[in-house]
């Protein structure tokens, strides 16, 4: 491996998903957040904001998007959002909507993201700005950057990677990364706001494209 794929690995590690050319919504529940069975919903959709192919070796491209991430409260109740919400987790690709269905993956991969809000934005007795509330109806847009290796010039199956052609995937973001304790005592002093989200939340499968022919480039 050379060191420009090297350093394409450790950029595109960060962050791992892949890029729908219309956007699609799953809707999870935030189980636990009161005594009530169903308290809200929140769904998510991606939408591409602009893509690059990055240079890798003679066999691995990399595929680097900038995504906008765009979250639906579709429930009754207010919804209280860490605006940082733009980590994923998870990414899993699959070769079309009925294998995704049955979760037949080609690409499986969780990553682990460490960050937090810092002390400032637990403070007080309201949501500050580190947090959005959400009406019934309302979204909320973050911008992220997300990619995934695509094969060179479709020469060999690898592992970890995709070839050139159609593709769905899902993805799992990250909401909130402090302890299930912090998010419950939160969730009990801002109440009367709305109700705290820290789940994951996971897309629905949605299509993405690799092209043959490509135009590559050395990312920063």
């Amino acid at each position: 491996m050379t060191g420009r794929l090297s350093k394409t690995l450790l950029l595109l590690l960060i962050s791992l998903v892949l890029f729908a050319d219309r956007s699609h919504s799953f809707t999870t529940s935030n189980q636990g957040i009161t005594d009530r069975e169903d308290v809200g919903a929140v769904g998510l959709s991606v939408k591409v904001m602009s893509s690059e192919y990055c240079v890798g070796d003679a066999e691995l491209d990399g595929l680097r998007l900038k995504v906008r991430l765009i979250y639906t409260n579709k429930g009754s109740e207010k919804i209280i959002l860490y605006k940082g919400s733009r980590l994923v987790s998870k990414t899993m690709i699959s070769r079309n909507f009925e294998e995704a269905a049955a979760r037949h993956f080609e690409i499986n991969s969780s990553q682990t993201q460490l960050t937090a809000g810092g002390n400032e934005c637990y403070r007080g007795a309201v949501p500050n700005k580190c947090f959005v509330v959400l009406a019934p109806g309302a979204s909320y847009e973050v911008e992220g950057i997300v990619g995934a290796f695509v094969v060179r010039g479709d020469a060999r199956e690898i592992t970890g990677a995709v070839k050139s052609g159609e593709h769905v995937f899902q993805v799992e973001v990250v909401t909130w990364y402090e302890s299930n304790e912090m998010a419950k005592n939160l969730r009990a002093r801002w109440l009367r706001h709305g109700i705290l989200w820290f789940q994951p939340i996971t897309s629905a499968p949605a299509p993405f494209s690799v092209e043959q022919n490509r135009r590559v480039v050395d990312c920063p």
